[in-house]
């Protein structure tokens, strides 16, 4: 599929996810809910019990499918984690990678390579140099290695939170605040990947905004209606008395990184250039609503599907070109785009609201004093 033809595919998607979808789709939903229900059960009913950490799991995750922000939410949770003292590993799936079913350990400092271990977690290790990362589709294993290796005081699970065999801690869930469940109907009509019931079992939840994006606030989608409903219960209580807290996290872009030299340079370096846009993300559609807020001057977009793995002919025709990706996307074009191609990451970051750095620390008071004590 061409990159023309990738970016029409999103467009159609995101109408489609904000849209009321045709009867066909709902039935294949329908079939896709009633298939997680049934999965969600086994463990609510108890005939499979989630295991249990030695020390706090923290989950990020969400109800859509992909392009919410779990990545940098991810990285700006263990980074409080390690800015306070607290010994914390991450674990992610390293979808997309060699190493996806076996699973691997990188030790701090170590950079792997992201055909291996998935694009997440190589922008994971370019965020946290210092921090130990366990890849791997298992995450019950992956979480045992992970303790045997580093002995943390902390796991933090990355896109985690349809994974019910570990237990956590503490599960965040994120929505986008502009149309929190799109919808509000689940893969294939819609953008979730469970019915909007599943965030009860969520530990609050975090409403992302992306800063440069200037967003609507959230709306209730009004051809189904199924948000007017939910949304009330999200922010107020839950059924059976359950009070779910709410949160806030902003993402911003924070400064250009030249490939070619790990160079920082600030956001207005590449404004009057003629850029060439190239991504691999769930929602690529957004990336280039933030170039076009930020002032650049988009002359080419090139999207292709997520995780995607770019091979040399499809990099060629970026010779000469001054390119702008992601960060996901840097950690596989260095080294492969052509010398003549000058290419820059747009390094974004998630700012926690302090309610939410407040609650996460809350779970380590005691480690933490004592590792500032030490």
């Amino acid at each position: 599929m061409a990159c023309t033809e990738r970016l029409a595919l999103s467009e159609w998607l995101e109408g489609l996810w904000q849209s009321s979808p045709p009867m066909w789709l709902r039935g294949l939903a329908r079939l896709y809910a009633l298939s997680w229900r049934a999965y969600a059960g086994v463990y609510a009913l108890g005939l499979r019990r989630r295991a249990p950490m030695p020390v706090p799991v923290i989950g990020v995750g969400s109800l859509w499918a992909g392009g919410v922000g779990k990545t940098p939410v991810t990285i700006a949770v263990a980074r409080l984690l390690q800015e306070s003292g607290v010994r914390v590993a991450v674990l992610t799936h390293g979808y997309g990678g060699s190493r996806y079913r076996t699973g691997a350990l990188v030790d701090p400092l170590q950079h792997p390579d992201p055909a291996e271990v998935g694009d997440e977690a190589a922008e994971l290790r370019l965020a946290l140099p210092d921090v130990p990362i366990a890849v791997g589709k298992r995450r019950v294993r992956m979480a045992h290695a992970a303790m045997a290796r580093w002995s943390p005081d902390a796991l933090v699970l990355d896109d985690g939170f349809q994974h019910l065999p570990l237990a956590r801690a503490l599960d965040l869930v994120l929505l986008p605040a502009e149309s929190p469940l799109g919808n509000g109907f689940c893969l294939p009509a819609g953008p979730l990947r469970e019915p909007p019931e599943g965030v009860r079992r969520a530990g609050g939840v975090v409403w992302v905004g992306w800063e440069q994006c200037q967003l609507p606030p959230p709306q209730p989608s009004p051809s189904t209606g199924r948000e007017v409903g939910f949304l009330p219960r999200v922010r107020g209580r839950l059924g059976g008395g359950q009070t779910l807290p709410t949160y806030t996290a902003t993402i911003a872009p924070i400064a250009l990184l030249r490939l070619a030299t790990g160079e920082r340079l600030p956001l207005d370096a590449l404004q009057g250039q003629p850029l060439t846009i190239v991504c691999g993300i769930a929602r690529p559609q957004r990336f280039l609503q933030m170039a076009d807020l930020l002032g650049y001057t988009v002359a080419e977009a090139h999207a292709f599907p997520d995780h995607h793995a770019y091979t040399p002919d499809e990099l060629y025709k970026f010779s000469g070109k001054t390119l702008l990706t992601t960060l996901k996307d840097a950690v596989k074009l260095r080294g492969q785009i052509p010398d003549d191609c000058d290419a820059y990451a747009l390094l974004i970051e998630a700012h926690l609201d302090d309610a939410l750095r407040d609650h996460i620390l809350s779970l380590f008071t005691g480690t933490t004093a004592l590792h500032r004590e030490s």
